[in-house]
């Protein structure tokens, strides 16, 4: 058992996704409570949505899709909770909203570019195993924010 555990860890891209999936899921697991107790529950869908707009942005106009999309996502998470604090709309309805609405970009920039040969769900649906060095590097700066950020306000939240 322990050979075959070292044996698959002596591949780097082995390495890079247990490494990446550990983070991932730690952050996950500090956030979905205080998530789906402000009523947030579908944020990652809606992100994700917002994720699929950007990259097909950045897919049409030949730009890099990580550095245009992990901006534009974090965008347009604090818009959508300024949006929930200052409106009549409040939590998934506002996240519904914005989630069609850059769902539909995508769908219209994907559908109007004319010889687009990337898959845009490639980007969204990609292989963790599969990751290159400055794909870790972003997971593991992102995580440590997220962590941060989570030990700093942990007593201000509403739990």
């Amino acid at each position: 058992m322990i050979n075959t555990l070292v044996q698959i860890f002596s591949y780097p891209f082995m390495v890079k996704a247990l490494i990446v999936g550990v983070l991932v899921s730690l952050c996950a697991a500090l956030l979905v409570v205080s998530l789906v107790l402000k009523r947030y529950s579908m944020i990652g869908y809606g992100l994700s949505n917002v994720g699929f707009g950007a990259l097909a942005i950045a897919n049409a106009l030949n730009l890099a899709p990580l550095m245009v999309s992990t901006p534009v996502v974090l965008i347009a998470a604090f818009l959508l909770l300024r949006l929930s604090e200052n409106s009549k709309i409040k939590g998934d309805s506002a996240i519904g909203i914005i989630s069609t609405s850059s769902l539909a970009v995508g769908v219209i920039v994907i559908a109007m570019t004319t010889g687009m040969n990337t898959d845009v769900c490639n980007y969204m649906f990609g292989s963790i195993l599969a990751m290159n060095n400055s794909d870790v590097a972003i997971s593991i700066i992102l995580s440590i924010i997220v962590l941060v950020l989570c030990i700093a306000f942990y007593n201000k939240s509403n739990f």
